[in-house]
């Protein structure tokens, strides 16, 4: 069973949890779901699998060529391995989290996932969908002394346990929070406000933030999503925009600003290449969705999920012809699905 399989078994497992979580939080007058909101998070986890099904020999290629000219490798069969090799992984998971924030053009593929309003198990399904065809550099030179079936398994591990941590029904943990990245430390990372940006890297541990400078402990709650919000619930637009946002700042830009810009922070964008246009669109609210979209919207995601659920599983058995068709139903639903959100939002009200 490979790692696409495993996070499709995985899927539904996560779908189980969302929905629990999303009516405890109806039960108890939460608010922490909005539908819009929950199924454009679940939409851009499809977007990312699907993509994900078809660049994944790019992503393990280099990998298994380099482990198979490596030095030495862990030993499987032992658990002070595994510990050494999670500490590796985590350590390569830092940094690539970290670079995907500090450097521009790898913020443009991030900010998908931080641009989700709703913190809770759904916006944990908000994956980049080009977050695969360069966060594998970071991991490459694990290949060095890292078995393929650890290395796997780890990558498994590691989704599992950042899904967890997408929740606000959960607080501080009292001592594990010295070392585990916990619901608490991550809920810091997603929040915009200036003592929040740009803290809490860690997957699974947390000691690299405390070593290297990046650790913010949870002092209030956080508002959550991306200091720019994005204003749209279609999951295609969402992985484009932030690109977008810097082809328009590069015609802004003067000289060498506009080669910098895609290498330098977020935060230097204004400098950099200065007068951007105030965004005034909201996103949908529930009361916007006519019972009729909000219908069409949950059905629509629910063939995309059956159809890319087909297409994972039966992949080796389908064909060229089967995986076009399986992945063309997966896109025409979402398309689907995105227009109407998108309807429902721009014929809102509150539009500006």
């Amino acid at each position: 069973m490979d790692e696409l399989i495993m996070l499709t078994s995985a899927y539904v497992l996560f779908v189980g949890l969302i929905v629990g979580e999303a009516a405890f939080s109806y039960g108890l007058g939460r608010g922490y779901y909005r539908f819009g909101e929950a199924a454009c998070n679940v939409a851009h986890g499809i977007v990312y699998q699907t993509v994900d099904v078809f660049t994944k020999l790019w992503v393990m290629v280099p990998f298994l060529w380099l482990s198979q000219h490596a030095p030495a490798q862990l030993p499987v069969d032992q658990w002070w391995a595994w510990v050494l090799g999670l500490i590796a992984y985590d350590f390569c998971i830092y940094w690539a989290h970290r670079h995907g924030h500090e450097i521009g053009f790898l913020w443009a593929i991030h900010a998908v996932h931080h641009a989700a309003e709703d913190y809770n198990l759904a916006a944990a399904l908000r994956q980049p969908a080009f977050q695969g065809i360069l966060g594998w550099i970071w991991r490459l030179p694990l290949a060095l002394f890292m078995p393929v079936e650890m290395f796997v398994g780890l990558v498994v591990f590691d989704f599992l346990y950042q899904f967890i941590q997408h929740t606000r029904f959960v607080g501080k943990l009292g001592p594990l929070e010295w070392v585990l990245n916990t619901p608490s430390h991550h809920r810091v990372h997603h929040g915009v406000q200036e003592e929040y940006l740009d803290k809490n890297y860690g997957g699974i541990l947390i000691i690299w933030d405390r070593l290297f400078g990046t650790f913010q402990e949870e002092l209030h709650e956080p508002t959550y999503g991306v200091t720019k919000p994005l204003r749209s619930l279609n999951p295609f637009w969402g992985n484009l925009h932030f690109f977008a946002e810097l082809v328009e700042a590069t015609r802004r830009a003067k000289g060498m600003n506009k080669v910098w810009l895609w290498f330098a922070g977020p935060g230097e964008l204004e400098r950099l290449a200065p007068g951007a246009t105030v965004q005034v669109e909201h996103a949908v609210q529930d009361a916007d969705l006519k019972p009729t979209q909000g219908v069409f919207a949950a059905v629509g995601t629910a063939i995309a999920i059956v159809s890319l659920t087909a297409l994972i599983l039966m992949e080796a058995e389908l064909g060229l012809a089967g995986e076009i068709g399986l992945t063309a139903a997966v896109l025409t639903c979402l398309l689907g699905t995105a227009w109407v959100l998108e309807r429902a939002r721009l014929s809102a009200p509150s539009a500006g």
